[in-house]
């Protein structure tokens, strides 16, 4: 009994060291160097510090890593090197010059990168450690943890000079003026265009007018979008004594509505059930007390959406219901959902369950027969519960379609082809592929070389069939039939297929939806191969004033997605604390407003795109939607918004943070303002001993935060006079609980400061 109890011991001892821990050998510290060390290089520096008790040496291990926008360069004598394996995924392994890291010692290497390195996004993550014997990886990988310098230093603030980037950083002056802009604190250029000289912002705002309805100028109400008309009567309504009436009328123009507001009714007539649904969040907006009068209201686009891409990174269909809320809140009436692409497949399809079983996984792998390469954050562990792993049910997406639908808004399923397809692919296997085309060279805009699938295979066209009859089938068990498809079409590497391998797919695609009777939709590039007569809806979205006049001239209904408008997914600004891509420009809650759209009677909608690149977390999807979210739903809704830039900030900032703020939701706020100017007191300019500093801010509400180099934070007040020894203010901004980024400001050098020179106190230039 004894040895039989011993026994069970020994293994459950066994069994639980087997599931302990273990102990990473190694740490790693990253720290951005400087860009443009040499014409379009970057240097950056890895520290390695042995936690084990044996030497480091040149043999034996591999690191992997992801790193966006990036490519390593390898010189010789270095000690490491980096390779770019497949897009993001990256790996370190030591060279033969490498010398043995003794245990409880750091090395720091510097390595060149094409490219630069301006944000947080610029850094490496997901560090993981693979042993190897005779060439041959081995035994379970090891997370290595990694920390951050952040940069403190004007060179990693510098921005590179071989560059497209035209948009200056993000420095105290430069957001001093643009706020000054947004507040209207000054005169915009005579076009109307804010910061014009330097790309900031190029929408016109200069011809639009307060409407006025008889003598008195229309009143802003606390309304997002604002209501195309509003006559005022006496008295008021308080909306949850009132009783609400209301009616459809076919006649009236599609979604739109109208309401009669007296101290005790409120009639509600309206186009459809939309309409009406419409009419009541107008009502709950308002709030509890709401003037008596008459609204006229209708939208002016029919496709209001956003698109959420949760392939990249993963968030769980239930906190999609969160930002449906929101989108019904404001009238948003199309969720996009884009459920494939390289890195994962997200959605459950019956009778092809490998799709989720290996597609929906990334992990540390050598031949991707169970899961995904590692692709962004997500490590190593494809069990485990990251942004890299998951995907969303059958039964899920059912409910998901109901919440929407109960809210007005229509999901409209994407699954991108023929290119972005390396998910699909992998999952498949030779399916979908073979050697003879796997032997073809190309490389995607995302670096990859392997992510077209063979469409010359017959089973192409025939999975293709299966992923759409089952998508109708959800729909219509949803109740919520599917009426549009969008097939994506976008960024098929030039040389994976011939133009009539290319022409063939699509049209048998096209026959697929044609026989659901689903009209097609797409990336802007699917015009190369779906005709005007086919009605496929075409997505505009790389920054071009002219290809979206140009489809809707040949009779393609459009949907204006411009990138450096809409594209959520961007940085807010060019700081080095934002995060975010900026390869088409910054969009931050101002430049989904300040614009004015194409108006042509193709041009049927507005989408927003929330790509997945750079998100971590669900936080941070609700940190990178509002308050930009706020831009979409007016200009959506109206073309040709009455709101000033000044208006629609004031009720971005006092009437709807503060309402996200008290349900919850996450959201990014401005950064203030910091300038230097000249001082008349002829005490500090005789002895030159301080400078006056001023700052701003967009909100009303809040504080203002600042330091003098690296001493105590104090809450700024007025104009204030600072030692002229300071060498860097920082300030931010504390509001609703949050808090922004921290804007820095380097006293200027002999420059001018509202035309009068000032002292030299730094070398810092941008």
């Amino acid at each position: 009994m004894k040895k039989q109890f011993s026994f069970i011991l020994l293994i459950i001892g066994l069994y639980l060291s087997s599931c302990a821990p273990t102990t990473p050998p190694m740490s790693i510290h990253w720290e951005m160097g400087e860009n443009d060390v040499q014409p379009g290089v970057c240097e950056l520096y890895y520290t390695i510090t042995n936690l084990s008790d044996q030497p480091i040496t040149n043999e034996g291990w591999t690191l992997y890593l992801n790193y966006m926008s990036l490519h390593p360069i390898y010189t010789e004598g270095d000690q490491i090197l980096q390779t770019e394996l497949q897009a993001s995924y990256h790996s370190i392994t030591p060279t033969a010059d490498f010398e043995p890291l003794m245990p409880d010692s750091s090395r720091t290497f510097k390595l060149l990168f094409k490219g630069n390195a301006i944000r947080q996004t610029s850094r490496p993550e997901g560090f993981f450690l693979v042993k190897n014997k005779h060439g041959k990886e081995f035994g379970k990988p090891i997370s290595i943890p990694c920390t951050y310098a952040p940069f403190t230093r004007p060179e990693q603030m510098k921005r590179g000079i071989v560059t497209w980037e035209k948009t200056p950083y993000a420095e105290g002056s430069y957001v001093f003026d643009y706020v000054e802009n947004i507040l209207g604190n000054r005169t915009a250029s005579p076009t109307g265009r804010l910061f014009e000289a330097t790309g900031r912002a190029d929408g016109a705002m200069g011809d639009r007018a307060i409407e006025r309805l008889g003598d008195e100028a229309k009143e802003v109400q606390p309304l997002l979008p604002q209501p195309k008309q509003m006559t005022y009567a006496d008295g008021v309504c308080e909306v949850a004594k009132a009783k609400i009436i209301s009616r459809t009328d076919a006649n009236m123009v599609k979604e739109g509505y109208t309401m009669i507001i007296s101290p005790d009714t409120i009639r509600i007539e309206a186009s459809d059930e939309a309409g009406v649904f419409y009419a009541k969040q107008t009502l709950k907006q308002w709030g509890d007390t709401i003037p008596c009068g008459r609204v006229t209201d209708y939208p002016d686009l029919q496709h209001r959406g956003i698109m959420l891409d949760v392939v990249r990174n993963y968030y769980p269909a239930d906190s999609i219901y969160r930002i449906m809320d929101i989108m019904a809140y404001h009238k948003l009436n199309v969720l996009h959902l884009h459920l494939s692409d390289d890195e994962a497949w997200r959605l459950e399809i019956p009778g092809l369950p490998q799709l989720t079983d290996i597609g929906s996984k990334r992990g540390y792998t050598t031949d991707e027969s169970e899961c995904l390469l590692p692709m962004y954050c997500g490590g190593w562990d494809p069990n485990a519960t990251t942004t890299a792993n998951g995907y969303i049910t059958r039964e899920k997406y059912i409910e998901l379609l109901r919440h929407a639908g109960e809210r007005h808004i229509r999901v409209i399923p994407e699954i991108d082809m023929p290119g972005h397809m390396r998910a699909a692919k992998k999952a498949m296997g030779n399916m979908l592929t073979d050697s003879a085309f796997d032997a073809r060279v190309y490389k995607s805009a995302q670096n990859y070389t392997d992510n077209v699938i063979d469409v010359t295979k017959p089973y192409a066209v025939e999975f293709v069939d299966h992923v759409v009859t089952e998508l109708v089938k959800m729909h219509e068990e949803a109740g919520y039939p599917l009426e549009q498809f969008n097939i994506g079409g976008d960024e098929v590497p030039k040389g994976a297929l011939t133009r009539e391998e290319h022409q063939a797919f699509i049209d048998a695609v096209l026959a697929i939806l044609e026989r659901y009777n689903l009209q097609p939709m797409g990336w802007e590039e699917i015009t190369h191969f779906c005709k005007p007569e086919t009605k496929a809806v075409c997505y505009s979205w790389l920054n071009s004033n002219t290809k979206p006049l140009e489809m809707a001239e040949a009779g393609y209904p459009v949907v204006l997605a411009n990138a450096n408008r809409l594209y959520f997914d961007f940085a807010y600004c060019n700081h080095h604390e934002e995060k975010g891509l900026n390869w088409g420009g910054y969009t931050d809650e101002y430049r989904s407003f300040d614009w004015e759209p194409l108006i042509h009677p193709n041009v049927i909608g507005m989408n927003a795109q929330l790509w997945g690149e750079v998100i971590r977390s669900f936080a941070q999807v609700e940190w990178q939607i509002y308050p930009k979210i706020y831009g979409l739903a007016e200009r959506a809704w109206n073309n040709r918004s009455s709101l000033t830039l000044s208006e629609y900030n004031h009720l971005v900032y006092e009437e709807f943070l503060p309402q996200l703020a008290a349900s919850g939701r996450n959201f990014h706020i401005q950064q203030p303002g910091i300038r230097q100017v000249a001082t008349e007191n002829e005490q500090l300019q005789l002895d030159k001993s301080h400078v006056l500093i001023e700052m701003n801010k967009v909100m009303e509400g809040g504080e203002i935060w600042y330091c003098l180099d690296d001493g105590d934070w104090m809450v700024y007040n007025t104009t204030t006079a600072i030692p002229a020894k300071t060498q860097i203010v920082k300030a931010k901004v504390r509001y609703l609980g949050k808090e922004s980024n921290t804007t820095w400001l380097w006293l200027k050098n002999n420059h001018e400061v509202n035309g009068q020179a000032v002292e030299k106190n730094t070398g810092a230039t941008f």
